[in-house]
């Protein structure tokens, strides 16, 4: 298991997989949810991990502790927000309380 490290991207990768076995990350839409509108608004899914051989940038996330923020690497500007509902969307980084993730190092959650 690989260690968060502040700065660096990592991948959320769920602990089940797909029915053909492969495994899945959460991957950012790279659509704007209201197109043809910018809105700064992208969904997040479950998709087929594409591993480090082959990265794929909507996969990425960075954690900054000062922040307290998951930004994504393949969406500039766009974090990772929980929605009151429990949905999770990328919008753009407003420093947001739904956008602040606190992680456990013991745990090794957030």
């Amino acid at each position: 298991m690989e260690t968060l490290s502040e700065g660096f991207p990592f991948y959320m990768i769920s602990a089940k997989t797909d029915s053909d076995g492969n495994r899945m990350a959460i991957t950012a839409d790279p659509a704007d949810q209201y197109a043809p509108r910018t809105t700064g608004v992208h969904n997040v899914y479950l998709s087929k991990w594409a591993g480090k051989e082959h990265p794929n940038l909507k996969q990425q996330w960075v954690y900054n502790s000062e922040e307290a923020s998951l930004k994504s690497v393949g969406l500039p500007g766009g974090a990772l927000f929980e929605g009151f509902n429990k949905n999770m969307i990328v919008y753009n980084w407003k420093g947001l309380a739904n956008q602040r993730f606190h992680y456990n190092i013991a745990t090794r959650r957030f």
